[in-house]
């Protein structure tokens, strides 16, 4: 972890954004949500950083799915993109909810494009001195978080 912030028991709610992919280690993305809110008020949000590619490539025509097991190939279909979509969506949740329920913590879930600054900026809510962003280090030059890197937000990164 490059840095790290706690908010004092005295002060308003918390937010707290995760930023998750499908390949990061949400135990570990978790561990410093518990750090970060160490028993104050938060409101925790999981913002699932899904990449448009996918949709990009299933709209070439001569794009496809070669099966890891079998060897088999077929046409890679935007309908294809949203299943994986789909599906990735759903275990990252059914994770997320898990560790949530054993920290009891509420966790909201949030699907992001990486193209949707604005929405990013919603979620985020006006007040950023009460919002923090917790996220894997090799999220760290994505194009939706790079900015906010930069900005008065506080960012946790964990290695």
């Amino acid at each position: 972890m490059r840095k790290r912030e706690k908010m004092s028991k005295s002060e308003d709610s918390l937010r707290v954004l995760i930023a998750v992919t499908e390949t990061c280690s949400l135990t570990e993305l978790w561990r410093t949500v518990t750090q970060t809110v160490d028993g104050s008020r938060a409101e925790v949000v999981a913002l699932f950083l899904h990449d448009e590619r996918w949709h990009r490539a299933a709209s070439l025509p001569f794009t496809r799915e070669i099966s890891r097991v079998g060897g088999t190939a077929a046409d890679f279909t935007a309908q294809r993109a949203e299943q994986i979509l789909a599906d990735t969506v759903s275990r990252l949740q059914r994770q997320m909810q898990q560790l949530a329920a054993e920290a009891n913590l509420p966790v909201a879930f949030e699907v992001l494009p990486e193209s949707d600054q604005a929405r990013l900026k919603t979620v985020i809510g006006k007040d950023e001195n009460k919002c923090v962003l917790i996220a894997p280090s090799v999220l760290t030059h994505h194009p939706l978080l790079a900015g906010l890197i930069q900005s008065n937000l506080r960012v946790v990164i964990v290695e």
